[in-house]
């Protein structure tokens, strides 16, 4: 985790330890598997062990053809920013009293 965490694609998902460690496993799906073979000084155990924890959340690495940003569009926590941000529409009641104004 701690890995994950330090590497440059964490900070595209969070700006803080907290936000980061809430996204690891988007985090993890924005490196492909020569990536982290390096990051993990090339330990293919690990590799697996990431890949299966990845395939238990029903993700995948990123493939070496696609693209970065591509993939962050699909993540988690871009949707839900997405969600969080939108600004929730009030409508006000009518009053059956009051006669729109007109416009001049």
């Amino acid at each position: 985790m701690n890995m994950l965490v330090s590497s440059d694609h964490a900070r595209l998902v969070g700006r803080t330890l907290t936000e980061q460690r809430d996204y690891i496993v988007d985090i993890a799906t924005l490196h492909t598997r020569d990536e982290l073979l390096r990051r993990f000084g090339g330990n293919r155990v690990l590799l697996r062990q990431v890949e299966k924890w990845l395939g238990f959340h029903g993700r995948r690495l990123r493939r070496p053809a696609e693209s970065i940003d591509i993939v962050m569009c699909g993540l988690e926590f871009r949707k839900r920013r997405i969600r969080r941000s939108r600004p929730v529409a009030r409508r006000r009641p009518l009053d059956p009293k009051v006669a729109p104004q007109e416009r001049g």
